[in-house]
């Protein structure tokens, strides 16, 4: 995966007797975890996302490593909790407010870009501290490893990787605490490549309990293939291959097992090569093979794409799908998938934020209980004020932190395009939108509710 340019993926358990499940009973159904792309700016909030969407699960990306050895979000932001970073600050409310709404996290190592932590930490110890930071930072119990390029290649990486995650759900075991593995690779129309069948073998070599070998169906480089079909014939070759992979390391599946352990994500709309494009009709195809069939693990890249560019330009980006779409078109077929990793999220659309976490409503009267981070707006005596940084019960108006903008929560303009969470006055109402949206009336309803 590729979090930075275009924010997209690149082309190219229990120990003893129980490590050899392929997952507890509580992962039976499959998930639909879609991938979050934390390093954008702002901060994708997976509470708000979460809890409007009716999303069970999200996996987060991507950990690489920054200096030296040390696990960082997309090499540059350094793992933790603390309020002195945009990042942190806001990922960690939004997570906490997302967990006590019934959702759960994955964090996904690796990608396409930067240097992965199994490559520049040189010794298992180092990894496996280096793993187990993140893991005790987020309270984790699922992770996925996207292993693709030049790192599926580093034999010695691949190995030092998967014994080091071997420790851990050893470890965590021991504990009581369940340690979810996936594994992202790259896929041709016709299955893994044969480096991926290489990272499937190491994996099972060192004893790693895996839920689901998660394929990129996404980026062939086949213009105008059906993606839809190309997807479905990737996930029933991986089929093959993994049945072929365990029965040679002497661990047969039933077939139930085997489809519980295929995974799909694609790359939602158009992607990078042009020609290619996962449309609404392919999602809905292969829910349909994925329902069926009886697969584990359904994600996409990104949820952020998952609603149409501005004036349904159609261009690759980060932030939308380049197709004609109503906004989280794809999460709402996906969702059908319904396994939950935590204790359930009941979609709730005018959800707005965790009481004293997540983020608050953009132009929201303020409250002293609330995190702020920079760029949040809130009104406070008739006065609209930004936050500058990180911020809680500091008073607008009285600290540093907060800069007046304005008199008041703008009035609402036809020609403005307005992201979902933002506010405006109608009519002497004000009204806050739940997703993009241009010259839609407030007074109307749909995608404004009345504040």
């Amino acid at each position: 995966m590729n979090n930075t340019v275009l924010s997209r993926f690149n082309p190219r358990a229990l120990v003893a007797g129980c490590l050899l499940a392929v997952a507890s009973v509580s992962h039976g159904a499959g998930v639909y975890a879609p991938f979050v792309d934390v390093t954008l700016y702002p901060t994708p909030l997976v509470d708000r996302i979460g809890v409007q969407q009716g999303i069970q699960q999200f996996t987060l990306a991507f950990v690489t490593a920054g200096n030296g050895c040390a696990p960082s979000w997309g090499g540059v932001q350094p793992i933790g909790n603390g309020a002195s970073g945009d990042l942190l600050a806001s990922l960690s409310t939004s997570i906490a407010s997302y967990r006590a709404k019934g959702g759960e996290i994955a964090v996904s190592f690796g990608g396409a870009n930067g240097t992965p932590l199994m490559q520049a930490c040189s010794t298992v110890p180092a990894l496996k501290t280096a793993y187990q930071t993140v893991i005790d930072t987020y309270g984790l119990t699922h992770v996925d490893f996207d292993i693709e390029g030049a790192s599926q290649q580093d034999s010695a990486a691949v190995a030092r990787n998967f014994q080091a995650v071997a420790q851990l759900q050893s470890d965590y075991a021991a504990k009581g605490r369940p340690l979810h593995v996936t594994l992202t690779l790259p896929t041709m129309p016709t299955g893994l490549t044969q480096d991926g069948v290489n990272v499937v073998t190491a994996a099972i070599a060192n004893k790693v309990a895996f839920d689901a070998v998660n394929l990129m169906t996404m980026d062939y480089g086949s213009a105008n293939i059906d993606m839809g079909a190309a997807a479905i014939s990737a996930a029933q070759a991986l089929y093959a291959q993994l049945d072929t992979a365990f029965k040679s390391a002497g661990q047969p599946k039933t077939g139930a097992q085997l489809w519980q352990m295929v995974g799909v994500t694609p790359m939602i709309g158009m992607n990078d090569v042009q020609g290619e494009t996962f449309t609404l009709a392919n999602a809905q195809s292969v829910l349909n093979t994925a329902l069926n069939n009886g697969y584990g693990f359904f994600g996409n890249w990104s949820v952020g794409r998952d609603q149409p560019c501005p004036n349904n330009g159609a261009y690759v980006s980060p932030t939308c799908s380049g197709i004609a779409q109503q906004p989280y078109a794809f999460a709402s077929i996906f969702r059908k998938l319904d396994g939950k990793w935590g204790a359930g999220v009941t979609q709730d659309p005018n959800y707005g934020g965790g009481s004293n976490g997540g983020t608050p409503q953009p132009g929201a009267p303020w409250s002293a209980a609330q995190v702020y981070t920079a760029g949040a707006t809130v009104t406070y005596q008739g006065t609209t004020y930004q936050a500058q940084w990180w911020t809680q019960g500091d008073v607008p108006g009285q600290a540093s932190v907060w800069k007046a903008i304005g008199g008041g929560t703008a009035t609402w303009s036809a020609t403005t395009a307005y992201q979902g969470g933002t506010c405006v006055m109608y009519q002497g109402a004000k009204y806050c939108a739940k997703w993009w949206t241009q010259g839609d009336n407030p007074s109307a309803g749909g995608v404004w509710v009345k504040s």
